[in-house]
């Protein structure tokens, strides 16, 4: 009898020992929610043509080392669905295989010194102009230039740089300056320069 008795009080520290040890590790989801990863770039990177690219010369004493980098996007390697740019913080706001969606055909983003340039050709066929410029507007820019009724340039300012967005036919250009003496209207200045060398580059129709 008394061996059975004192079963009793072992077994209820057992189990209070694993009601403890249970409470004191965190319980496994049932199903562990699973990221989907971020879309590889599907651009293929091609050489620069000269000339096509602002130089230091074009900044000024603001100028430094310039780098660039020239990609092409095509039906072959990018593929996708998208409606309109989901991100506002770094240009062209959306994933390669996104911009190919939109219309993106090719892009070009080169530095000088503390000026960065990205240039997007879009398809002529395409929605691209007129989303980029709804989408600019969601992300903060105003209307600086405006001709025919329509947003040619939108600015925004914040954090320290300066940020404008050029339309253009064939290409959306955007820049940006972390340098205080290069403010918005240089920055439209070099916007003009970057849309006239932007029509050496190629891109697949």
């Amino acid at each position: 009898m008394s061996g059975r008795y004192t079963a009793v009080p072992v077994l209820a520290v057992l189990l209070l020992t694993a009601c403890a040890d249970q409470a004191a590790r965190p319980e496994a989801p049932a199903s562990a929610a699973v990221s989907p990863a971020p879309a590889a770039p599907c651009g293929l990177a091609s050489s620069t043509p000269a000339g096509a690219t602002l130089r230091a010369a074009d900044v000024g004493p603001a100028g430094g080392v310039t780098s660039s980098r020239f990609v092409v996007l095509t039906a072959e390697r990018c593929g996708g669905v998208a409606v309109q740019p989901d991100r506002c913080d770094t240009f062209p706001w959306v994933a390669e295989n996104g911009l190919y969606a939109l219309g993106g055909r090719a892009w070009l983003s080169v530095t000088v010194g503390k000026v960065r340039e990205q240039v997007v050709l879009y398809a002529p066929d395409s929605s691209f102009a007129a989303t980029y410029e709804q989408a600019a507007g969601g992300c903060g820019f105003a209307n600086l230039t405006v001709l025919d009724g329509r947003p040619v340039t939108m600015q925004r300012t914040g954090g320290g740089s300066s940020e404008v967005v050029y339309m253009a036919p064939g290409s959306v250009i955007w820049l940006s300056s972390a340098d205080p003496a290069i403010g918005t209207a240089e920055l439209v200045r070099l916007a003009g320069v970057a849309e006239s060398r932007a029509r050496s580059l190629p891109y697949p129709s």
